[in-house]
């Protein structure tokens, strides 16, 4: 069973919304999750974990949720070796075609300069989260399987 810590950034409610989706899958596919406000996380916790989910909204011109920039800029020079890794977050193509979900793929670029391994695509929930919290389940349950 992975030791998988869900690490998320949320202002309006919808990533940490989600992120109980996701933990909900990861549980189901096996894995031992600890779930995790990035406001309440340091990036020294990582090395206590096989796994690694990040969810994050992107706001703004693509930027990371506030409470999630500290800890990106901390994670530079970071070793993750070994860890397996994935990332989630909300977005919004109609107001954002531009940037959407860019939060995503920052964070997901992160992890690989710092030696993770992204075990799966990411998952990309566009305008409403609710009617995706399904699909955010699955994704969970396919990560532990990838973990």
């Amino acid at each position: 069973m992975a030791k998988t810590i869900l690490i998320y950034g949320s202002t309006t409610g919808n990533t940490e919304e989600l992120s109980g989706r996701v933990a909900a899958g990861l549980e189901q596919g096996g894995a031992d999750v600890t779930v995790k406000d990035v406001a309440d996380t340091g990036v020294a916790e990582l090395a206590s974990y096989d796994a690694i989910v990040f969810g994050c909204s992107t706001w703004g011109d693509g930027e990371l949720q506030d409470d999630f920039i500290d800890f990106h800029a901390d994670l530079d020079g970071t070793s993750l070796n070994g860890k397996k890794a994935a990332v989630f977050g909300p977005g919004d193509s109609d107001d954002y075609p531009d940037t959407f979900c860019d939060a995503v793929d920052i964070l997901e670029d992160a992890l690989r300069n710092c030696g993770a391994d992204i075990v799966t695509e990411n998952l990309k929930v566009d305008g409403d989260v609710e009617p995706a919290f399904g699909d955010a389940k699955a994704w969970g349950t396919k990560v532990a399987g990838a973990i």
